[in-house]
C-alpha cells in the first residue's frame, strides 16, 4: 500500500503548490486523481514517485509511505526499486527509437524475464507486436501511450502511477486505455491515474480523489462522482 500522508509541496519561492494531501493507493484496485489544470494532481504524483524537482518544488510537510516504511524523499529509480513505478505525463518515449528498442531500453538483467514480459504486454496491447520495429514517434498520441505503459509493466510493478492518461487523446482512445488499467489491476497492481476528464476515471476507478487550488476537495468511491454538477462544484473550489 502506497500512501501520501498530509503532503505539501511548495514552489522555490516558498508558496504552496498542494498541502494537506492525503491519498492512498492499494494493490489490485485504481485510484483516480481528478481536477482543472492547474489543481495540483501533476505535483502530487510527482512526490508520491520520487519525480519533483528539488530546485523548482519540494515536499515541505508530510510523508510518504510503502508498506509502512517512510520512502520520503527517494530517488525515482529507487522508488521503481521498491515496486512503484511512474509514468510522467511528457518524454514518456523515446521516440526516434523503435517500439522493440523500447521495450529493451530498461535495465532488466534476465533476458529470459523480458522476453515473457514483452510477451505479457503484447497480449495487452496487440498492435505492439506488428510495429515492433516501428520506430516510437510514428505512432499515434494513443498508441505511445499503450508503449509507455507497456514499457512500465516491465518493471513488475506493485503500483503503477500514469499521469495525465488521456491528455490530448482522442475520446475514442480513452476505454482502451481504461480497460488496460482494469487488467492491470486485476492482476493485483494497484493503480494511481491522474486525469483531467473525468468520464472515464468515474466509470472504471475504484476511488476517486478530487484535487483543486491544491487541496484534496473530496474523495470516496467513484460511483458518488458520477453527478456531473457535483464535479463541476468541486473543480471550483478552491
Amino acid at each position: 500500500m502506497l500512501v501520501a500522508n498530509n503532503i505539501a509541496v511548495r514552489y522555490g519561492s516558498g508558496a504552496l503548490a498542494i498541502a494537506g494531501i492525503d491519498i492512498t493507493v492499494k494493490p489490485g484496485s485504481i485510484s483516480a486523481i481528478l481536477g482543472p489544470n492547474g489543481a495540483g494532481k501533476t505535483t502530487t504524483l510527482r512526490a508520491m514517485s520520487g519525480f519533483l524537482k528539488s530546485e523548482t518544488a519540494r515536499l515541505s510537510e508530510g510523508r510518504i509511505m510503502w508498506n509502512g516504511e517512510d520512502v520520503t524523499g527517494l530517488e525515482p529509480h529507487q522508488m521503481a526499486r521498491l515496486g512503484i513505478v511512474a509514468i510522467p505525463e511528457r518524454n514518456k518515449i523515446f521516440a526516434n527509437l523503435s517500439v522493440f528498442e523500447n521495450l529493451c531500453a530498461l535495465r532488466i538483467n534476465n533476458k529470459r524475464s523480458r522476453q515473457s514480459g514483452i510477451e505479457r504486454v503484447v497480449d495487452m496491447f496487440p498492435f505492439l507486436a506488428d510495429r515492433m520495429k516501428t520506430s516510437a514517434g510514428l505512432l499515434s498520441g494513443g498508441q505511445q501511450q499503450m508503449l509507455a505503459i507497456a514499457r512500465g509493466l516491465l518493471l513488475e510493478p506493485q503500483i503503477l502511477m500514469i499521469d495525465e492518461m488521456t491528455l490530448g487523446l482522442h475520446p475514442s482512445i480513452h476505454g482502451q486505455l481504461f480497460d488496460a488499467a482494469r487488467t492491470i489491476a486485476d492482476s493485483g497492481t494497484g493503480v494511481l491515474v491522474v486525469d483531467e476528464g473525468t468520464t472515464g476515471a468515474v466509470t472504471h476507478a475504484d476511488h476517486v480523489y478530487v484535487i483543486s487550488g491544491g487541496r484534496v476537495r473530496a474523495d470516496g468511491p467513484s460511483a458518488e462522482f458520477r453527478d456531473l454538477d457535483i464535479l463541476e462544484g468541486l473543480y471550483l473550489a478552491g
